[in-house]
């Protein structure tokens, strides 16, 4: 049966060669949208990475990308004092221009006023509280701006060292630039206000419990968990995207179906006169449906593998040429891919099959 279908599929390698590069470009398309779906998906990340389980905005606000939150120092004291919280951090998030090369450029600065020795994780300090005077910027913004260790950017007049570059985040539109609270207050000059609280809670505190208390004790402000608060801030790549990606998805699977059927319909018609003849020795449909289903197996199979290879390599590439391009291959999303391939496969082999059962056997004995 599978040599067969081999031979089938190898009389003209040239057309198998074409439709094994027609499936692995629909597979390419798909898994490369999917990755830059899940890659862009991932803004607002940082707020989960953050030690913080509550996160205190002024009574309105969606989250720190699309709205301005304005809170007071009294309702910082007043979320310090609530039981159950161990840290009340106040924090500082702008989007400032700042000059770096000779020309401008921008990002969302980011400042927490965190206590050394209250500090939860040693990540905390490493990642997100740098020294006075330095910045810590992620890969996406240093590779878009050429920006290295070492280097100094000027925010509104205040010249901040570049001290670390962390690996690319979840941040892809607008990457985070961390700075000191002290720096911050200097850069966006404000005194006694902040735009956000993050509430870092007691060891075994119930966080519906705390979020309660902190909703009375201060009723002019919204309290988020960090995944809403990340939630939040996803939610227009979600309402936006989301539906371009199910258009994309569709007409790569679309394109892929059609390659195969097409292939295996042209191939069937070829060897008509062969099916004939194993149809009159006695072979059964079930074996001739075998023989088509190997050759879609075997098409699919090639072409998938071509096309999850030309995935990699197209991320790859269009990531070092636009650091924005934020993909994100996830093991799951790739075996989702091939068991779709293989449905799709199994579907074009309906009409190539249609073809077979319709064969005559009388046709072998005809002139």
């Amino acid at each position: 049966m599978v040599p067969v279908a081999r031979r089938n599929l190898f009389a003209d390698k040239g057309r198998f060669a074409i439709s094994v590069v027609g499936v692995a470009f629909a597979v390419l398309l798909i898994l490369v949208v999917l990755a830059l779906y899940r890659g862009f998906s991932r803004t607002g990340e940082t707020f989960e990475l953050l030690p913080g389980q509550l996160w205190l905005a002024q009574q309105g606000t969606t989250d720190p990308f699309h709205s301005l939150s304005m809170l007071r120092a009294t309702d910082l004291e007043a979320a310090g004092n609530v039981k159950g919280v161990a840290i009340a951090a106040p924090v500082l998030i702008r989007q400032m221009a700042f000059e770096v090369h000779g020309h401008n450029a921008a990002a969302r600065f980011m400042a927490l006023d965190v206590p050394a020795d209250q500090l939860v994780a040693s990540q905390t300090m490493g990642r997100y509280l740098p020294p006075s005077g330095t910045v810590i910027i992620d890969a996406i913004l240093a590779a878009k701006e050429d920006l290295h260790e070492g280097e100094t950017v000027v925010v509104n007049g205040v010249s901040l060292t570049v001290g670390q570059v962390q690996a690319r985040s979840g941040e892809a539109f607008q990457p985070f630039a961390f700075v000191s609270y002290g720096d911050a207050r200097r850069i966006f000059g404000v005194a006694d206000v902040v735009n956000f609280v993050m509430v870092v809670a007691m060891p075994g505190q119930d966080l519906g419990a705390l979020r309660t208390s902190l909703s009375q004790a201060l009723p002019g402000a919204t309290v988020m968990t960090s995944r809403e608060f990340a939630t939040a801030i996803r939610k227009e790549i979600d309402d936006t995207f989301l539906p371009i990606i199910g258009i994309i998805l569709g007409i790569g699977f679309t394109v892929g179906g059609a390659v195969v059927g097409l292939t295996l319909y042209t191939a069937t018609i070829e060897r008509a006169r062969e099916y004939g003849v194993m149809k009159a020795v006695g072979a059964s449909g079930a074996f001739l449906y075998r023989i088509v289903l190997s050759q879609s197996a075997m098409l699919t199979c090639a072409g998938f593998v071509m096309g999850l290879g030309g995935a990699l390599l197209v991320a790859k590439l269009a990531q070092d040429a636009v650091p924005d391009f934020a993909t994100q291959f996830r093991a799951w999303d790739i075996a989702a891919v091939l068991v779709a391939t293989v449905a799709m496969a199994t579907a074009s082999s309906v009409l190539p099959v249609r073809r077979i059962s319709n064969i005559d056997p009388a046709m072998v004995f005809r002139a």
